[in-house]
């Protein structure tokens, strides 16, 4: 190649990732605004800023941590911003939603403190107007409710200036889902099933209730047997939506399993012909046949569950599942667990700890599953 065609080759490619990063510039609008906690919470109360319902049980700092905040706005230390997404609603107007989870324990702490935090679950209910802790700095202020406080402390708390950071985006809940997953990297962290739920019922509740639904099967629940912890962060519906989502996809796979759930979630909702029916029914079926072999199924020796082993197994099991359904299944799939899929020289390469969700190691287990399980 000569100089010339260097030369040209360097301008396309400048000319093309410039492109690529003006379009995906275009996708976002931001702001910044300067706002007292008193504005934020009178937009709030008038249903200008809103806290979506399903984050809202995310609210999780305990009293020290709630304590320290207020303790900081008193003081005057600086806090990070809040990040907003500003929503269409009606013909002129718009509301602000919050986007990151820190700033929802910020603001949900302020508007429960001072008794304005509205919620339909008693048990975010239940903590307005709580009791502050002794300060690190502030032991006085140990007992004390927003309206213990001097008049002139409270006034200072409400006006302190608080940085919001507006992000317009064009309609693409892709992006959005982007947005959510960048910001809340750190702090009290969201699952990314957490943060599905959460946008995608802007569409539609339809299937965030089918989820929730298939994973109330208690022979589902029973096989699986995830933590407390876990069923709180949703990975019983993520576990679903992974099975759903990967159900006889073949070699179509071909980004992050994460990427493709999300993808799968929307285009389900925006599907007015999804197969609910159909797909509950493959997957209540498929549980049916797994229950009597127990939860270890799912589990490596040190009993962690493996997402491996539940890919594989769920897969080829309903992707088979005619072959499966007589009184001797119990006794070949279990054959096949211990003897073909545990032994298995490539199935182990492609679960081993480290990128095991990348998409050509799902790919290839969904492969080694129907191998395995596409003959008796």
């Amino acid at each position: 190649m000569n100089e010339i065609q260097e030369k040209q080759k360097a301008e396309a490619f400048l000319e093309k990732i410039t492109q690529e990063i003006n379009d995906q510039r275009n996708i976002l609008k931001t702001e910044r605004l300067d706002m007292s906690f008193g504005e934020l919470m009178t937009m709030y109360k008038e249903g200008e800023l809103k806290i979506n319902p399903a984050f809202q049980r995310h609210f999780k700092w305990n009293n020290e941590q709630q304590t320290r905040f207020i303790e900081s706005l008193i003081l005057g230390i600086p806090i990070p911003p809040i990040f907003v997404t500003e929503t269409p609603y009606g013909d002129d107007n718009s509301v602000w939603e919050v986007l990151d989870a820190d700033g929802l324990q910020r603001l949900s702490t302020i508007l429960s403190f001072f008794g304005d935090l509205k919620s339909n679950d008693e048990k975010i209910k239940k903590k307005n107007n709580w009791v502050l802790q002794k300060g690190d700095r502030l032991s006085s202020i140990e007992g004390l409710k927003w309206i213990d406080l001097p008049q002139k402390i409270r006034f200072n708390i409400k006006k302190y200036a608080c940085r919001v950071e507006i992000i317009k985006w064009s309609g693409n809940y892709d992006m959005r889902f982007e947005l959510f997953n960048r910001l809340n990297t750190g702090g009290t962290k969201l699952t990314p099933q957490e943060i599905r739920n959460a946008i995608y019922r802007d569409i539609s509740p339809k299937f965030n209730d089918f989820l929730l639904k298939l994973a109330q099967n208690i022979e589902f629940q029973n096989l699986v047997a995830l933590s407390e912890k876990e069923k709180s962060e949703l990975y019983d519906q993520e576990l679903i939506l992974r099975f759903l989502s990967l159900f006889k996809i073949g070699k179509k796979l071909n980004k992050s399993i994460s990427q493709h759930m999300s993808t799968f979630m929307r285009e389900a909702l925006e599907n007015e012909k999804f197969d609910y029916e159909n797909y509950e029914k493959i997957f209540n079926e498929t549980i049916k046949i797994l229950l009597p072999l127990g939860k270890e199924i799912f589990r490596q020796e040190n009993s962690v569950f493996a997402t491996s082993l539940y890919d594989t197994i769920m897969l080829g099991v309903s992707e088979n599942i005619n072959l499966y359904q007589n009184e001797n299944s119990v006794n070949i799939i279990k054959d096949k667990i211990n003897n073909q899929i545990r032994q298995d020289k490539i199935f182990i390469k492609f679960s081993r700890r480290g990128g095991n969700n990348q998409f050509e190691r799902v790919r290839n287990r969904i492969k080694i599953a129907n191998e395995i399980f596409g003959k008796i």
